[in-house]
């Protein structure tokens, strides 16, 4: 059961006695939680590398000898439900000496006003972090 409350609402049925809040039921939700970030960084592993054996397939030419294209020709036909598309890599910008110097100017006035505290700050929403213990 999935249990939502907004910021500092406790839910009603949430009493002493309920056992959803049991030192049992958290001990189990954390363990669980920790279960999935694992098994997220054990995907994006594997993600990493299937991308890479496509990257590979690429550049060698095997994608366009092996595979029929796509109905649109901008990708590859995999089954008649599947299409692999490749898409063109996001800009990435490189900026004159002037503009850096700009940068560093609002990064050193920035830094200036933290530590003379002119700047304010805020800080976000509380989150969960969880961690495999050391031993």
């Amino acid at each position: 059961m999935l249990l939502r409350a907004n910021p500092g609402v406790v839910p009603a049925s949430a009493g002493r006695g309920d056992p959803l809040f049991s030192a049992e039921s958290i001990t189990t939700c954390v363990s669980r939680l920790l279960e999935v970030k694992q098994q997220q960084e054990l995907l994006a592993n594997e993600q990493k590398e299937l991308n890479e054996q496509l990257r590979l397939a690429h550049l060698r030419g095997d994608l366009l000898t092996l595979l029929p294209a796509g109905k649109d020709g901008n990708g590859y036909q995999i089954t008649p439900e599947l299409v692999l598309n490749r898409r063109p890599g996001r800009k990435q910008w490189t900026y004159s000496v002037d503009c850096k110097e700009i940068e560093w100017q609002l990064k050193a006035r920035q830094s200036y006003e933290q530590q003379s505290g002119v700047a304010s700050y805020s800080v976000g929403s509380a989150f969960w972090e969880v961690r495999a213990g050391k031993g």
